[in-house]
Parts: C-alpha cells; structure tokens; sequence
C-alpha cells in the first residue's frame, strides 16, 4: 500500500471555526456533483482497497481512504445511491440516537456544517434543527431517560412544553405533551451528499466500476480475503476488501460469516413545492420533525420530504435469513411491531415498490397536525431496504471472527446519512490498519454472540 498521512493528520478534521465568511458563502452557491465515471477496465487493476457498495458509506470510506492516499476502487451493480442512501428522510440527528453512536455522531455533525467547503459540493445542508413530538407519557418518559445521558455527551437538546412547540411549528394543532429540540441537528439531501463523497473521492484518484455484474461472493483463501467474485465470473482482487454493502451485506459475506441483519423495506415521499399548494406555506420551517406517525422536512428546493415515521414499518421475509436470525431481533419487533412481507420484493434490478398507504396514512396525519394549511400533494414515492441489526448499531470491523483483509460497514439501521462522515473516517482507519481501535469495540461484530436477544436502545 502506498505511503499515507500519519493517523493524527488525518483525524484533524475541519471545524466551522476554520471557514471563512467567504468559503461558507461560496458553499451554499454549490452545484450538486455529476456522478463519477465509471471505468470498466478498473477489473483488471488490483488496488490497495477494493469497496463493494457505491451508498453514502462506501463512498465516504473511499473519499477518507483517498485523503490518506490509497488506492481505491468501488464496485456497485446499480450506481451510485442508488438503493437505500438515495432513499433516506435526509435527517442529520444525535437526537434520540443509542449512546454509543454519539460521539462518532457528534464528529459528523460537527463535519456536516463545513462539508460543502470541503467537497466541493451541495449537499443540500441545512442546519434548522431537530423536534421530535411527545404525544403520549410513554414516548415523553423515553426521552426524559435519554436526556441526562444525552447532557453526559455535550448535546444542546432540551425538553419543550406545548407552547414552546408550537412557537417553533406556527399553526401547529392539538394539544401535546411537548417536545424534544436539538438545535445544532440538521438535514441534507441524501442523493447529493453521496455524489458529492463519490465525486470528491473520484477528484482525488478513486475509480468505479459501475453497474457491473452482481458481486457473487468473496475470495477468501486459508482465512485471507483476496478479492471478490463477480457474477460474471470476473475476479476482481485488491490488498483489503471493504463491503459497505447496505442490505446485501449479510448475503455477500454469508459463506465466510453469520452477520444477523434483516432487511426492511422503508417508503417515503417528496411533495409538490410547497408555496405552490398555498402561500400559507411561505414561511414554513424547515426543521426535521418526528411525529407519532409521521415524519417531515422542507427541502432546500421548497419541497418536502414526508413518511410515516417508522411506524409500519415492512420486514421482508427471506426464508434463510428470517429463519435464521429473525429471532434475535425479537425485543425490538415486540417494542415496534412490523409488518412482515411474506412475499419479498428484493432484486438487483430496481428498487422495492413503495407502500402507497403508509404515503396516504403519513399525509393525513400532517393535514391534522396543520388543518389551516392547504392539503399536500405528492410529487414521487419511493422505498429502499434498510439494512437493520438486532440493537439497530452497525457493524464496523475487520476482526471478531471475519476473514482477514476484509474490513465490514453496515447495519446503520436506517441512520447511515447523518452519521456518514464519522463512519467513513472510521472505515478508513481500520481499512488502513487492520486492527479494531478502541472507538469502534461499540461496533463490533462478535458482540451479537455475546448473548441471546438485543434490544434496540435508541429513542427512534
């Protein structure tokens, strides 16, 4: 592998301190970046590091792995984003996250506020905060548990009252237990803050092969990651090998090691442009909102990204993996049913169809919420396969039982987006090393044979 920046270089990240008047107004002025081209005849190269998987994390792996000055190329059968990261409600929150994840979430929202300046690109950022809405004790006590925890970490969040909600939601109905705020939260549009990570890497040496046959299998030879398998029969080999594979995580590295993830299918919307439906909407926040059940956020372009918060959410049944692991993740479906999809819609070729009644169910739920704004109407829906894990943390690590040379990003659950920076960097480092550091032992792979059931233990 090819001379890299010292590890503490390299974890001297840039902070808004260090942004010019002049940078940051330059970053909001910023295209959204064209994808990367793709270069078939990457096959024939063997790299330093060869990532499987063109979402938000692989690409951040490979923009964090090109500033260390690796060599990297990036394999996706589809393009880039173009499963779940392109799906996601864009939230950038340590709101309500699992204690373990918030010191790498703090490192990336503090990232996330200069990341345009440093890539180059519009990611869509905007730093409007995030309000989850208490209707009932149950969910007000498990954020009232999270909070002096939360203050333990350095968060800015705080409990609202009714009236306090409503100053910041104008127009908002109905009566509410309150409120939990984090100001310093925010939100970016997940397709382009993707690109932007792939463009960036691309800049900086990073090559992908795009679109290329489905990655069949590792080759793993006497315990020792060599490469990967395409469909094809195209081998394709590389120093280390990172699958940052998303849903199809577990099923790629199957043959090698048991990861217990489950795939479940998320649907979501974009409305029209929001003053075009009224002018009542004018001046309409543009905070991250989490309702009972319904979830929202206006975007930079004046529309708004809506879904039903998570609450039916869709597990799509696979007879070997649901058999096989569904039971470890048992707590957490009694804690948040699911609706379990006997009839998959997984494939290569396409995205899983939306659910249009969780759309209609969400809408009708904000429409009560605003009843003096005019009704909404929808632009596009759309689904994606989170890729889920029994405590809902991922999974980054290079040891506990995995072949060697192979390094493995996943299971962020649905929150890949805000924490994206921070995992990126992380991946990185361990690709560089090859050794679990002590900020990832949280991460761990082997920790889910460490005991029968896990429940999830963030507020979400």
């Amino acid at each position: 592998m090819r001379s890299v920046a010292s590890s503490k270089a390299f974890r001297c990240l840039p902070s808004a301190r260090h942004l010019t008047t002049k940078a940051a107004r330059a970053a909001s002025t910023l295209s959204v970046a064209p994808s990367p081209k793709s270069k078939p005849e990457a096959a024939s190269k063997k790299p330093d590091v060869l990532i499987v998987g063109g979402g938000i994390i692989g690409c951040s792996t490979a923009y964090h792995l090109a500033l260390r000055g690796a060599s990297v190329t990036v394999v996706d059968t589809r393009g880039i984003a173009a499963s779940q990261s392109s799906k996601s409600w864009g939230f950038c929150r340590q709101q309500g996250r699992d204690l373990r994840e918030l010191e790498l979430m703090r490192e990336s929202m503090k990232r996330w506020r200069v990341i345009e300046a440093e890539l180059g690109y519009s990611v869509g950022w905007q730093a409007a905060g995030n309000l989850a809405l208490c209707d009932s004790e149950k969910r007000y006590n498990q954020f009232k548990k999270w909070m002096p925890q939360a203050a333990v970490c350095g968060l800015d969040t705080r409990m609202l009252d009714d009236k306090e909600v409503k100053e910041l939601l104008p127009g908002l109905a109905g009566t509410w237990m309150g409120g939990v705020w984090t100001p310093s939260d925010g939100s970016a549009d997940p397709a382009s803050a993707t690109l932007a990570f792939a463009k960036a890497a691309e800049e900086r040496g990073v090559n992908f092969r795009l679109f290329s046959p489905v990655v069949k299998d590792l080759i793993v030879e006497n315990g020792v990651t060599k490469g990967i398998k395409l469909a094809d029969g195209t081998a394709m080999h590389a120093g280390t090998v990172v699958v940052a594979a998303g849903a199809w995580t577990s099923e790629l590295i199957g043959n090698h090691f048991a990861l217990p993830q489950l795939r479940v299918r998320a649907t979501a919307a974009q409305t029209e442009k929001l003053v075009d439906l009224g002018q009542e909407y004018k001046d309409f926040p543009a905070i991250g909102v989490w309702a009972p059940r319904v979830s929202f956020r206006k975007r930079l372009d004046g529309t708004m990204t809506i879904a039903d918060a998570g609450y039916a959410e869709e597990h799509e049944f696979e007879v070997y993996a649901s058999t096989r692991y569904g039971w470890k993740f048992l707590p957490g479906y009694f804690k948040n049913p699911i609706t379990m999809n006997v009839v998959h819609d997984i494939t290569h070729r396409r995205d899983p169809n939306p659910n249009p009644r969780r759309i209609d169910q969400a809408s009708s739920s904000f429409e009560k919420m605003f009843p003096n704004l005019p009704q909404l109407r929808i632009k596009e829906t759309w689904a994606g396969h989170i890729d889920m894990t029994p405590d809902m943390v991922p999974v980054i690590d290079c040891d506990g039982g995995l072949p060697k040379n192979l390094v493995v990003s996943t299971g962020y659950s649905g929150h890949g987006l805000g924490i994206a920076p921070g995992a990126g960097r992380l991946t990185a480092d361990m690709t560089l090393s090859l050794t679990r550091p002590e900020e990832a032992r949280a991460f761990r792979v082997d920790r889910f044979g460490e005991k029968l059931f896990f429940e999830p233990e963030s507020v979400f």
